[in-house]
């Protein structure tokens, strides 16, 4: 697996369902194999490929993009230096905390250090939007370049006529918007790249072909322990949204082109994607499925004055695959997932105990789907915690006494509610009743 680094947004706010950092992933190893038994590719220049590019893509080149190469030291001070600019410790520790109590990554992992280690190894290339440049990982076998830049000056074209640089400083607290937008953004690179290298760079009618997201995530466990340890050894959230925006949006692009054209993509850049959800089912997007967006009160009147909210967002139907297939069978958790609607969380912080607290507000299309939910995160949260059986449980509401707190899971109707820290069970029940009084809005 390769990361390009076009869109570094996402390592700002990682949280619960992703990191930003970017790949050539996969779909560069399987097109690369692909292409030696197809056809052998000449050597071509950067200009010669953003010409074969353009016309694969039907965009015009507007201007001339420059290029360069860089070590994994500078490398490494790019990544180190976006990271600085758009990034505080505080959004980092936040971030970190949120996935700690989810049971995501150990508590005390080195997050941002890993994330820097993880780039450093894994950065193919990279196109600066500030410069308009594309840059090459100089260590990059030369069989592995063309692909690579392919993908790149295809984010140069997407931002010449799309302006790419409008995404950089995304809002925060709706993260799985985000990362819709990104897995639109590098599907295409990575669409754009399979035709290139498979079809030798003649178009492809990508209708007549299997999924290409099924035929990465079958290769998404192939990863080379040897090669690549950093990426071997990351926890698995991280490796599996590092590798969304690409696994995930060639689907996303490939429906999108299917049902309509390569020229009908022009309109996603106006007409965002706005969920994960739409990503993973392009139909979705197509009938313009919105998400419902959901606002919880804020708790800290009720918390006492040392809790200070430290993340606010949304996890979405990605976020919520991940997050129970770290604890419940994977189909299982896809399932259950599926019917996502919408969702919030909140965490809270007693900086002084050193104690977290997380609520989430999910709703879900149908009670079905709720229901379906509900049992799946009721044997996520048993396993996260340790416990055998809930503490007490009557109906569609189970409490649940741990270690780190007294917890709630209740649903009500296509609406389910969780609560992860809370002081004792009385508490917990105040607090419960503040979130559900949680807006929704289509």
């Amino acid at each position: 697996m390769r990361l390009d680094y076009a869109t570094t947004s996402r390592i700002r706010r990682l949280a619960k369902a992703a990191l930003a950092g970017s790949l050539a992933l996969l779909l560069m190893a399987a097109a690369v194999g692909s292409a030696r038994q197809v056809s052998v590719l000449k050597a071509k220049n950067a200009d010669e490929i953003l010409h074969v590019v353009s016309r694969l893509r039907g965009l015009d080149v507007k201007r001339a993009v420059k290029s360069g190469s860089k070590s994994h030291d500078e490398i490494e001070q790019s990544v180190i230096a976006d990271l600085n600019e758009n990034t505080t410790p505080a959004e980092f520790a936040a971030t970190a905390k949120t996935l700690t109590k989810l049971g995501l990554i150990d508590k005390g992992f080195a997050l941002r250090e890993y994330v820097i280690k993880l780039l450093r190894e894994q950065v193919a290339g990279f196109y600066d939007t500030k410069t308009q440049t594309f840059y090459l990982a100089s260590w990059i076998p030369f069989a592995e370049q063309e692909p690579v830049i392919a993908h790149e000056l295809t984010h140069a074209l997407q931002d010449q006529h799309f302006d790419l640089r409008r995404f950089e400083k995304w809002p925060k607290g709706d993260s799985d918007a985000e990362l819709a937008v990104h897995a639109l953004i590098e599907g295409e690179a990575t669409v754009l790249m399979f035709e290139y290298t498979v079809g030798g760079g003649k178009p492809i009618d990508l209708s007549r072909i299997g999924s290409l997201t099924d035929l990465l995530l079958s290769q998404s466990d192939a990863g080379d322990a040897t090669r690549f340890p950093v990426m071997a050894g990351a926890p698995a959230v991280l490796r599996e949204n590092l590798q969304f925006p690409y696994v995930y949006g060639v689907g996303f692009v490939q429906g999108v082109i299917k049902e309509k054209s390569w020229k009908s993509l022009d309109s996603c850049y106006e007409d965002l994607p706005q969920s994960t959800e739409q990503i993973i089912h392009p139909d979705r997007y197509l009938a313009r499925d919105k998400p419902i967006k959901i606002e919880i009160p804020d708790l800290g009147p009720a918390l006492g004055s040392r809790w200070k909210r430290a993340d606010y967002d949304v996890n979405g139907e990605f976020g919520y695959t991940v997050l129970l297939g770290q604890f419940v069978e994977k189909q299982r958790a896809k399932r259950a997932a599926a019917g996502w609607g919408g969702d919030r969380y909140a965490l809270y912080e007693d900086a002084q105990a050193g104690r977290l607290l997380l609520t989430q507000f999910t709703s879900w299309d149908t009670v079905k789907d709720a229901e379906e939910f509900f049992e799946a995160y009721k044997e996520r949260t048993a396993k996260r915690y340790h416990v055998a059986a809930p503490s007490a449980e009557s109906g569609h509401k189970i409490t649940i006494d741990t270690e780190e707190g007294a917890v709630l899971i209740e649903l009500r109707g296509q609406d389910v509610v969780a609560i992860e820290g809370a002081e004792n069970r009385d508490q917990l029940s105040k607090l419960a009743a503040l979130v559900w009084q949680a807006s929704k809005k289509p």
